[in-house]
């Protein structure tokens, strides 16, 4: 801009300098600039103020949701990888999964977070962008893919899927081409975007152990992410966050552990499981199981019920005995059972559960006045409160 068209950009109102300047930035090609530049329009309160009409067409154009003939929210083909010539990614257009059991936390977040979304709209005319980004993080099997998958049910949008590690490419600087053209092709059209293994391209970059082409790869996903439109969400999901670049950690509008399941959760996650698998179980059997299974994740708890099933099909027995088998009766078993463990299980199943010592021997396969020798020596010896603080500190 010349020294004389800024002078005379001044004596514009402050509605009409940002429309010249939405046009000027339109010519140049910069999406990111027009964006704020709108978002800042529909901030605008000096001089006439904008209408609600105005509010509303200008606000869906920045989410995407805008149904006008000249945007037909279509994709082009899917972009293939180079060497093998196979999808940079997979779409489920319509993806159906049920509630993702989490914690309190997990579950208030997510909930906000499609509240959020669905409320785009509302918020684009108030200035206000929804969350657009997401970083989910936590052991495997504790739910991510589930999560973004829910997400892309509640709001209605396809998900694109990719494992970044396929993206990887042994010919230099194909990996960052890859991953240009998968986001360029997630961009085009409304939809949910899984980068699974994120940490497979966007590792700290002072990694002593890491070539440089990976180094320039976080430098194309920084780019990248500051380019992602409020259209879509896009989902990152990863076991290692310790591994993530600081500078990529802080791009993203929402950060998210998924912690491994509690007591609470494992029980719904049991239950749910046995009655997809069509089987039927009582509540002190599930409840003690997911006792048992401390420090499962909730696909561990889905791969138990799915094996118990199986077996009680195949063997023509109760699935509930085969459950108990599997999962109990192994603490009953002084060979196979540490005593730590069994005396744990024990103590908790009464103070927790509300299980009486008759009905913890019946499921463990052992004498009741051994439940309570157990349950006491954890309470006495064996639980970390028994233990003195000194030698808490010592150890």
């Amino acid at each position: 801009m010349t020294a004389d068209s800024y002078h005379k950009s001044e004596q514009l109102d402050p509605t009409e300098k940002v429309i010249v300047d939405l046009v000027r930035l339109g010519l140049d090609g910069d999406d990111a600039s027009i964006r704020q530049l709108a978002r800042k329009l529909l901030r605008q309160r000096k001089g006439k103020p904008v209408s609600d009409t105005f509010r509303e067409h200008l606000g869906s154009l920045l989410v995407g949701t805008d149904t006008s003939p000249t945007r037909g929210g279509q994709r082009a083909a899917m972009p293939l990888e180079p060497e093998s010539q196979l999808p940079l990614a997979s779409v489920e257009e319509r993806p159906v999964v049920e509630e993702p059991i989490l914690s309190p936390k997990a579950t208030e977040a997510i909930g906000q977070l499609v509240a959020e979304r669905r409320a785009a709209s509302q918020l684009q005319a108030a200035g206000l962008e929804p969350p657009k980004t997401v970083l989910l993080s936590g052991r495997p099997g504790v739910g991510k893919t589930m999560t973004a998958r829910y997400l892309a049910q509640e709001l209605e949008l396809p998900l694109v899927g990719v494992e970044l590690a396929t993206l990887m490419s042994s010919l230099l600087g194909k990996t960052g081409q890859n991953l240009r053209q998968l986001l360029v092709y997630a961009r085009q059209a409304p939809c949910v975007l899984l980068l699974d293994e994120f940490d497979a391209v966007a590792k700290r970059r002072d990694d002593q152990s890491d070539i440089g082409e990976l180094k320039r790869l976080v430098n194309v996903l920084l780019v990248e992410l500051d380019r992602w439109p409020a259209s879509g969400l896009l989902v990152a999901a990863t076991n290692h966050p310790q591994l993530l670049d600081p500078a990529v950690d802080r791009r993203f509008d929402l950060r998210l552990d998924l912690d491994l399941p509690e007591l609470e959760e494992r029980i719904a996650i049991l239950g749910r499981a046995v009655r997809r698998a069509g089987q039927v179980s009582s509540c002190d059997v599930l409840a003690a199981c997911a006792l048992a299974l401390n420090g499962s994740s909730g696909a561990d708890l889905e791969q138990t019920v799915a094996h118990a099933a199986r077996r009680a099909v195949l063997d023509e027995v109760s699935f509930e005995r085969i459950l108990s088998e599997t999962v109990l009766k192994p603490l009953g078993d002084w060979s196979d059972a540490d005593t730590t463990e069994r005396a744990a299980f024990c103590a908790l199943a009464i103070d927790q559960l509300g299980l009486s010592q008759r009905e913890i021997a019946k499921l463990l396969g052992i004498s009741h006045p051994t439940v309570g020798k157990l349950a006491q020596r954890w309470r006495t010896e064996l639980s970390p409160q028994a233990v003195p603080e000194p030698m808490l500190a010592a150890s």
